[in-house]
């Protein structure tokens, strides 16, 4: 695939199985137009129109789209996998998941080997917010008043789009005692004018009137993560969870919802 399609995907699949629904903006429009509009070849729009995903159901205008899925830029066997998803963790609180899927945060790459030398930002870890705010290009939220004020930094990396030698985006993490490995990650949208879509049936939660999902996934040998994700009408936020009990669904998912509540405040 070309470097355009692959990020359209990559962020697409970002939306079920990360549930922080955010897509390219590309107007929905018949195939050949999507071609003439976007230079992506048809034969990579087929290809991954047969992987699961359909640019042209993506929303074109700016800002937050809640879509039911049957609407929604998935398809065929994504599209099922989906709404299987969805039923099981309506009815058991968590979603089975294979181990690529449920990775140990703590040790997990943040950048794919080969765009390190290109974005040695990307790659580059920080002690403080401080350190890391020349170099974005919005004001990260705060998390005074919540479980993380005070808690020192894990580290701290830029995320999202880089302009003008500034980014988008920030992503922080922390180990908090007795609940496990946080990571929250924010990217500002607003200002690019970035399309987002979230599937209408995966919203089973709210972050201080906001639309929200939280999932709470589980592979074959326990290692579980919790994930919420929402979108302000300028930001996509979403706070990961990988929990020291990984049996305490019920407590993990309102821990991270009341921690996602509390920020900047």
């Amino acid at each position: 695939m070309s470097n355009h399609l692959n990020k359209c995907v990559s962020l697409a699949l970002c939306m079920t199985c990360c549930l922080i629904p955010a897509a390219h903006a590309t107007e929905s429009v018949p195939s050949d137009s999507l071609v003439a509009k976007s230079g992506i070849p048809a034969s990579e729009l087929e290809r991954a129109r047969a992987e699961g995903f359909d640019m042209s159901r993506m929303q074109g205008s700016p800002g937050l789209h809640i879509v039911s899925l049957d609407k929604s830029p998935f398809v065929g066997a994504m599209a099922g996998q989906i709404k299987q998803e969805i039923a099981e963790h309506s009815a058991n609180g968590v979603v089975a998941a294979p181990a690529s899927e449920v990775l140990d945060m703590r040790n997990a790459r943040r950048l794919a080997k080969g765009h390190v030398d290109r974005f040695t930002m990307f790659d580059k870890a920080y002690a403080s917010v401080a350190d890391i705010r020349p170099h974005l290009r919005y004001e990260p939220i705060s998390v005074s008043g919540t479980i993380l004020d005070g808690l020192p930094l894990v580290e701290a990396t830029a995320a999202g789009g880089l302009k003008d030698g500034r980014w988008s985006g920030l992503s922080r993490s922390w180990d908090v005692a007795g609940l496990g490995f946080v990571q929250l990650s924010e990217s500002e949208y607003r200002e690019s004018g970035g399309s987002i879509t979230m599937v209408k049936e995966w919203v089973n939660a709210e972050v201080n009137g906001h639309a929200a999902t939280i999932k709470t996934s589980r592979d074959d040998e326990g290692v579980t993560r919790v994930a919420l994700g929402w979108v302000t009408d300028s930001t996509v936020f979403r706070l990961d969870l990988q929990p020291v009990d990984g049996d305490a669904l019920k407590g993990n998912q309102e821990a991270l919802l009341a921690m996602a509540r509390a920020l900047g405040s």
